[in-house]
């Protein structure tokens, strides 16, 4: 059976390895894209970030379009063709194009730009691609849901879907394979020796949908309520540090909130850039917990997947996101970390009073979220999902 992956943007982790998987299953997969991952992360200025939008949102579609189309006329398609939100009204097109099309909603639009506050509710663009997300949805032959709450609010939308169905994004788990295991291990002895440095690791996009606000009270609460004594900064533990390898447009913000804080304070707090693949999986294994935060009203549009490779890596996770989100029901059924709801700063400092407090409960969870990973979100166990996707598909055409 012949899978085309297909996004604007190289996905370079995962869908590299939900590839190999399914290769290694007798299927013939492959990405298809406009933007290798590479050259996204080269464009810095502002004319080469234009430049990806051009390619984005005017040639990607017409590349998807015209191979589609070739495809076609020549009896070469494949079997099904799995088009992402990313551009979001690519699935829409392919429909039109290809019989078997999966749509694969990673955002959905126009919510995820109306609760980033880019667009108004009720404005005219958003009310067009509330109309194009709609009929994406009706024409695709699947629409591929990353959390069943994501898949809910859809249908509190748009009414109910038959052709739908959940498959996590999760993560490429022979970047983290068994050593991890062992280095866990030694970190446990470790901590009953006495270790008590803590990182929390923040790695990937600081964008609109994820909460600041939360955060940057909490260190401006710290460092009104304590003071100096011997050079160091009471109320704050020195060996619970923060490290951000970030972009994005809430980074700015992150680093003028540095700025502006105590140095006793600024010194456990690290911001720096992206990373390659095996610098990123270097820092994810390093890290004891990851930091994973969405804005109110996030939890209907998006499931952070960076959640995925932190756990696979073997860090516990401290989430500042709504209760009633796909991340905190994927924590409380995994028992691998703590959460606290946007704006709650209280809540967030005492889930940090506790991780303080309880270094040995802290690697437990880690090796909770590392074992749970590895055994429902790695790239081996979600290829036995996608086959069944497949397999569906092409027996309701011969059943047609």
């Amino acid at each position: 059976m012949n899978i085309n992956f297909w996004s604007s943007t190289e996905y370079s982790g995962f869908l590299e390895g939900l590839v190999r998987e399914l290769q290694a299953r007798g299927f013939d997969a492959r990405q298809r894209f406009q933007i290798s991952e590479a050259s996204y992360r080269a464009a810095k200025s502002l004319p080469a970030r234009l430049w990806l939008r051009v390619r984005q949102y005017l040639i990607y579609p017409v590349q998807l379009m015209s191979t589609l189309l070739f495809e076609r006329l020549t009896r070469r398609q494949a079997d099904v063709c799995v088009v992402s939100t990313n551009t979001f009204y690519a699935p829409l097109l392919a429909t039109y194009l290809h019989p078997n099309v999966v749509h694969l909603v990673y955002d959905l639009f126009p919510e995820a730009m109306i609760h980033s506050g880019k667009w108004r509710a009720g404005s005219l663009k958003a009310r067009l691609v509330r109309w194009i997300t709609r009929q994406t949805l009706r024409r695709a032959r699947q629409n591929v849901f990353l959390g069943q709450r994501l898949r809910n609010y859809v249908k509190s939308i748009y009414g109910p879907l038959k052709n739908a169905t959940v498959i996590e994004v999760g993560a490429d788990q022979m970047l983290f394979g068994n050593s991890d295991s062992q280095k866990i291990d030694e970190h446990l002895q470790m901590e009953s020796n006495g270790g008590r440095i803590i990182e929390i690791l923040y790695c990937g996009n600081f964008g609109n949908l994820h909460d600041s606000a939360t955060l940057f009270q909490y260190w401006y609460k710290v460092a009104e309520s304590s003071k100096f004594e011997g050079g160091s900064l009471k109320g704050w533990d020195p060996e619970l540090r923060w490290t951000f390898h970030c972009s994005g447009p809430k980074r700015a913000e992150l680093v003028a909130v540095r700025e502006s804080l105590p140095d006793s304070l600024k010194d456990s707090i690290q911001i720096r850039g992206g990373l390659g693949q095996t610098e990123w999986v270097a820092a994810m294994r390093a890290a004891n917990i990851a930091l994973v935060t969405m804005a109110p009203g996030s939890e209907t549009v998006v499931m952070p997947s960076k959640t995925y490779s932190a756990m696979m890596a073997g860090q516990a996770v401290l989430a500042i996101a709504p209760e009633a989100s796909d991340l905190v029901d994927t924590i409380k059924k995994a028992n691998c970390g703590w959460w606290a709801e946007p704006g709650n700063v209280f809540e967030l400092e005492k889930m940090l009073e506790t991780i303080n407090a309880n270094p040995e409960e802290v690697l437990k969870k880690r090796v909770r979220a590392y074992r749970h990973a590895h055994e429902h979100f790695g790239q081996d166990a979600l290829a036995k999902k996608w086959q069944v996707l497949f397999e569906g598909i092409i027996l309701e055409n011969v059943v047609d």
